[in-house]
């Protein structure tokens, strides 16, 4: 580093994925800036938030690494420790249980903010990494051997690399040029926090519908889940602008009862979904991240988490050609994380589009095809424990960050 530097890394973006990826080059000892657009928030001001992740035994280590995994209160956190399957059309099912592969939990049920609150508190204790709120990128430039920035307010900084890590309309992306192929699904999904007549039991739950799949994700509380429910957009408005009574009746009866009687509800949020890819995940001197550079339908829950598998594989590509005394900005070092990430996040999109259209295909044969495979795979113990371990993050091509082991 000579003063031509304000940072070896400037990261646009404060969520979890870019506060994730600034933590753990902090703890390597990195100089880190952050941007992010948002105002941060007050604790004690915020509502309750109905946006929630099904973070994997992978993410989990790489909260850890990063330090912010043991900022989250005990009861931030919730567990499911089993998964049910079914089909609306069909009696086929598959259950899942953490128990039968050793594991004490399957995943855990945490909100958004709850994790940003950590990752935020984890920052502003690391004296490496300055995080500067209430600002957006409006220009940069390739200084051949350093990345200039400047925000719309006239700030400037040089860093040997810029990472964005500012959400699928990302500014950064579009200052650079990248394309961004988007996959408009014409779905919505409706998100908010329910309380059942009967126990989740920490079982998260998920029932295939002709519009879309419903989710019941359990909270902390034993009465309580998060729901996700895909649908289509005209159809989630109308759930949104539902009394109460309305829709506690329409989203049990969608359920099949499963849980007994929606009590009560919070405010009801809609998003819309897609899915998108973009074309180069880096170019020289910069990096994409998380919903900058990919996003999936949330039928698995793996978005938060494919996002937190591409900042700590670019986290250790940046950091070991630090600690080479390479520079890592260079567009052949970037490559490895590309390699790594791309391709691997474009299958399990293609893999989410795959079952989005199995479930949703509504002929007879196809109806009883995917039930018989439901009941097939369900009476399949070591298929089984195949499907859950990937899931789980416990397999596959994992960075050692992620490693439960390592």
């Amino acid at each position: 580093m000579t003063d031509k530097f304000d940072a070896d890394v400037v990261v646009v973006g404060g969520g979890i994925i870019g506060g994730t990826f600034a933590c753990l080059l902090g703890q390597a000892g990195l100089k880190v800036i952050l941007l992010d657009a948002g105002v941060r928030q007050v604790n004690q001001l915020k509502k309750v938030d109905a946006r929630v992740f099904a973070i994997t035994l992978a993410s989990e280590q790489i909260l850890k690494k990063a330090g912010a995994w043991r900022r989250l209160e005990e009861n931030d956190i919730a567990c499911f420790r089993k998964m049910h399957v079914w089909d609306e059309n069909g009696l086929g099912e598959i259950q899942f249980d953490s128990a039968s592969i050793c594991q004490a939990t399957m995943g855990y049920i945490i909100s958004h903010q709850t994790i940003v609150d950590a990752l935020q508190e984890k920052l502003l204790d690391m004296e490496n990494v300055r995080c500067i709120w209430a600002v957006s990128p409006a220009f940069i430039k390739d200084e051949t051997d350093a990345m200039l920035l400047e925000t719309e307010d006239g700030l400037q900084f040089r860093s040997k690399i810029v990472v964005a890590a500012d959400g699928s309309h990302s500014k950064l992306r579009s200052l650079a040029n990248i394309h961004y192929q988007k996959h408009d699904y014409k779905q919505s999904a409706l998100a908010c926090i329910v309380t059942t007549e009967f126990p989740h039991a920490e079982v998260a739950r998920q029932r295939f519908l002709k519009r879309g799949p419903l989710a019941f994700l359990p909270m902390i509380d034993p009465h309580q889940s998060a729901i996700v429910w895909s649908t289509s957009p005209d159809h989630a408005q109308r759930l949104k602008e539902m009394d109460k009574s309305a829709f506690h009746f329409e989203l049990a009866e969608a359920f099949a009862n499963e849980l007994g009687e929606i009590k009560e509800s919070t405010e009801r949020i809609v998003f819309p979904l897609s899915r998108a890819q973009a074309e180069h995940y880096v170019q020289s001197r910069m990096a994409l991240i998380g919903d900058s550079a990919h996003s999936v339908h949330p039928l698995a829950g793996l978005g938060a988490n494919l996002g937190l598998l591409d900042a700590a594989a670019l986290a250790e590509v940046v950091v070991d050609s630090v600690q080479r005394g390479r520079d890592p900005g260079r567009l052949q070092v970037l490559r490895r994380y590309e390699r790594r990430r791309k391709g691997e996040n474009q299958n399990v999109m293609y893999l989410m589009d795959g079952f989005k259209q199995l479930f949703e295909n509504q002929s007879q044969s196809v109806q009883w095809l995917r039930n018989f495979g439901l009941d097939m795979i369900d009476s399949l113990p070591f298929a089984k424990h195949a499907i859950m371990k990937r899931a789980m993050g416990l397999k596959g091509d994992l960075p050692d960050t992620a490693r439960k082991y390592v």
